[in-house]
């Protein structure tokens, strides 16, 4: 193949490290692309959209390659990798950070910490600021300052034609829209982005920890709490055959979040290294960057939980995680939702599922390729369970055998989505399995 055109750093199956870079961070997929270019500027980006219409080669965006999955990658593909372009500034006059596609969040944080800045973003320090902005964004302060995507200010991206565009209220609205809940692939190279920034110094951290005898009160227990939780306080806790955790941001003291978590600390069988402690903000995000194990073979989908599920409901989950293969490989995850959210409404950008409580997440992870099936099946169970029970998928947690993707990601939005495309990308030149069709 020649490759003359592709400017950046372009690697391909004859280099040494071809076989280390073609992977994602699901290790369970093992695609085989043409080639990745390594773009250092909007001119590469450009460079490679012209060199795969010309070559009527399949085009992938990646930036931190973590789609469950592996939708920015593909066997014969051309992988466009903006890891390189990776800039932080911040303007302290305005409160705002400009962020190249390609930065991730580890950085991110640590960028702004520097100048005092706390920031609407995810948990996982290897995730870069495009996927988790362009399919809405959750995090452990998402109840406190909105997604993500509800922090973004404009961007910039590069379209079907190579050439730069900006997207914010002003210019090209539509395509502004369209990219805060489902941009991840769907309508150009997104390059950088310019965000609302917060001035904040400590915060209060919450890891708790239970054995596992009271999955189901503590299911009940949170389902009850959030009704009516400070909208200063977002968590993500989960349960496997081992036990229960629950990880939290409070922006607030620590007496305060004695307080509002008090039911919590009533329920059985806390365990001693559970801790509640107030922070620098980026002393918390280090503490939760630690949860995360390096890249292993996974398979993982959430829903969103509008109405409590009932006693019997929450029975049936419990005995699935009892039965669930492996020793504690198998997790049902809970991410708080509501708070700022929920004060957008529905119509306003393109995530949809704003009056969700929670998002409910089927995760299994394994290590030997021959045991892959069981934990696969385990997980298509639970969601085939799960499903009739919750409205709506998150896009940012990609499920490849959703029936019907495109009204179970966008609900509502997703006609208008289609629009949207139109515009921007009629021939569809960026496409993937899930992605908007024409």
């Amino acid at each position: 193949m020649d490759f003359q055109g592709l400017t950046g750093k372009v690697i391909t199956p004859s280099d040494k490290e071809y076989q280390i870079l073609r992977l994602e961070y699901n290790r369970d997929i093992n695609k085989f692309p043409l080639a990745i270019v390594y773009c250092y500027n909007n001119t590469d980006i450009s460079n490679a959209i012209k060199w795969c219409k010309k070559n009527d080669i399949p085009l992938r965006i990646r930036t931190g390659g973590h789609n469950y999955e592996g939708y920015s990658t593909s066997n014969g593909a051309l992988i466009l990798d903006t890891t390189y372009m990776n800039n932080v500034e911040i303007d302290e006059k305005n409160d705002i950070v400009k962020i190249q596609a390609g930065a991730r969040l580890g950085k991110v944080y640590s960028e702004l910490a520097k100048k005092g800045y706390a920031f609407a973003g995810g948990t996982c320090p290897t995730v870069s600021i495009s996927g988790l902005t362009l399919g809405g964004g959750i995090g452990l302060s998402c109840r406190n300052f909105g997604l993500t995507a509800d922090n973004l200010l404009g961007l910039e991206m590069v379209n079907a034609k190579g050439a730069s565009i900006t997207a914010n209220n002003h210019e090209n609205p539509k395509l502004f829209w369209a990219c805060r809940g489902a941009g991840s692939g769907n309508f150009g190279v997104a390059t950088s982005y310019i965000f609302k920034a917060q001035k904040v110094s400590k915060i209060t951290i919450i890891e708790l920890r239970w054995d596992n005898e009271s999955m189901e009160d503590f299911v009940e227990l949170w389902q009850y709490w959030l009704k009516t939780a400070d909208n200063k306080i977002s968590c993500f806790a989960g349960f496997n055959k081992e036990g229960i955790y629950l990880n939290g941001f409070l922006y607030g003291t620590k007496a305060e979040a004695k307080l509002i978590l008090k039911d919590f600390l009533s329920l059985p069988n806390l365990l001693k290294n559970s801790s509640i402690e107030y922070v620098a903000f980026i002393d918390a995000i280090k503490a939760i960057s630690a949860f995360y194990d390096p890249p292993n073979k996974f398979k993982a989908t959430g829903r969103f939980v509008y109405k409590p599920l009932s006693r019997k409901d929450l029975r049936k989950l419990v005995q699935y995680i009892n039965n669930s293969p492996g020793i504690d490989e198998c997790f049902i995850r809970l991410y708080s939702l509501g708070g700022a959210i929920d004060d957008i409404p529905n119509n306003q950008t393109a995530y949809y599922y704003r009056k969700a409580e929670y998002i409910l997440c089927i995760t299994a992870d394994w290590e030997e390729d021959e045991v892959s099936y069981e934990y696969k099946n385990w997980v298509e169970k639970v969601f085939r369970f799960v499903k009739p029970l919750t409205n709506g998928s998150y896009v940012n947690f990609p499920y490849a055998e959703l029936e019907d993707y495109g009204h179970e990601y966008y609900g509502k939005n997703y006609y208008p989505l289609k629009e949207v495309k139109k515009l921007y990308d009629p021939t569809n030149f960026f496409k993937f399995q899930q992605s908007i069709t024409l």
